[in-house]
């Protein structure tokens, strides 16, 4: 019984397995069955062809039925895919600038700020009694300076006690000025508006110059950074328009080229763009994007399916239609070839707008085959 139930047992784990295959899984399965059939039937369909030349097999007479596209110049673009990583121009470590304790942390991670808001305070007190001093001994600096700057113009004391008496005066002013400004920053405040994304310190915590403290990262002026093979060099330029795609988010954006690098990285032998992008609540500093640029578009081009083009030993060809004692026959007509994209082919020469091709039914034809179009 034991033995019965973990059969049954099994047979359940197999079946939930079965049904957890998702429509994605399955439209993958029959991506890759449907392109290894298309592989197939082309070459049966050239041995077949090689066969007819020589002789092995007859041609077949009977009609088959086929499918036309007749071609007229249309807009072909080729298209790269790169990936980039976002950036943010406000996105920067903020360190204090003296030697304090943290008395206060007036903010919290996540939290919005403005420009110039405080986000540390640090412990002053001793700053604060040195200006004290400063500016009482500054006050009397002044009153000698002013006394023996009167006596100076009577010719009264000599030119060293009304120098040393400027001098004093002077010293003072520049010392209370240093003060003042340790004072000043002994509060830290946001250079920019943005979001506090972390908070490394805390109230009582002695910090030094250059130890981190907060993180602010501002989401208003973002970009993206791209690596692009130098094959691509004078292919791209500076206003272009793109297209972004983040695969993590769903999210699509159309943007353009700000800036091209005008060095290539001799490391990997590529050269880099920069695409500005707008906003998005969606869209964080260093998500991954694919950005699909155009580097190559024709107006005027002669576009085929790439599902019809043929290749052997004698170059490439594709079927057109051809009339010869008033009936429809296949003819390999030999063509030069473009670039790809998608599911199209741009062709250079061999064919010309208004010619007829042969689109669907290529695999039951060959070269001089009676063909009947399908209406």
């Amino acid at each position: 019984m034991k033995k019965i139930g973990y059969l049954v047992i099994i047979v359940l784990v197999v079946i939930g397995c079965e049904q957890s295959t998702t429509l994605e899984e399955k439209k993958t399965v029959y991506e890759e069955a449907k392109t290894e059939l298309d592989k197939q039937k082309a070459k049966v369909h050239a041995l077949k062809v090689e066969l007819e030349e020589a002789g092995v097999l007859q041609i077949n007479d009977n009609r088959s039925l086929v499918t036309t596209l007749e071609l007229k110049p249309s807009v072909f673009e080729h298209k790269i895919d790169v990936r980039g990583t976002v950036k943010a121009r406000g996105n920067v470590t903020i360190s204090p600038e003296i030697s304090a304790r943290v008395t206060r942390v007036l903010v919290k991670e996540g939290e919005k700020v403005k420009m110039g808001q405080t986000l540390v305070m640090q412990d002053a007190e001793v700053l604060r009694n040195n200006i004290a001093e400063l500016r009482t001994s500054l006050e009397l600096a002044n009153t000698i300076y002013s006394r023996q700057h009167k006596l100076w113009n009577k010719n009264i004391g000599t030119e060293v006690q009304y120098l040393e008496a400027k001098n004093k005066k002077e010293s003072l002013e520049r010392k209370l000025a240093t003060s003042k400004s340790q004072l000043a920053k002994s509060i830290i405040k946001a250079p920019f508006s943005g979001v506090v994304d972390r908070i490394d310190v805390r109230v009582g915590q002695n910090i030094q110059p250059g130890m981190p403290i907060i993180r602010l990262v501002s989401l208003a002026d973002m970009y993206m950074k791209a690596d692009v093979s130098e094959s691509f060099v004078g292919k791209f330029r500076q206003g272009q328009d793109v297209s972004i795609l983040f695969p993590s988010t769903g999210v699509k954006l159309e943007a353009k080229i700000s800036a091209i690098g005008q060095v290539i990285e001799p490391k990997n032998r590529t050269f880099e763009l920069e695409i500005i992008i707008p906003s998005d609540n969606k869209i964080k500093p260093n998500m991954v994007a694919v950005i699909s640029i155009s580097d190559y578009k024709n107006k005027e081009a002669l576009i085929i399916p790439t599902n019809i083009i043929f290749t052997d030993s004698k170059g490439v060809f594709v079927y057109q239609l051809k009339q010869a004692d008033g009936k429809n026959v296949a003819i390999r007509t030999d063509v030069t070839l473009g670039l790809t994209s998608g599911i199209n082919t741009e062709v250079l020469a061999g064919l010309e707008g208004g010619n007829v091709i042969i689109d669907k039914g290529i695999y039951d034809i060959s070269n001089g085959s009676h063909v009947k179009i399908a209406e």
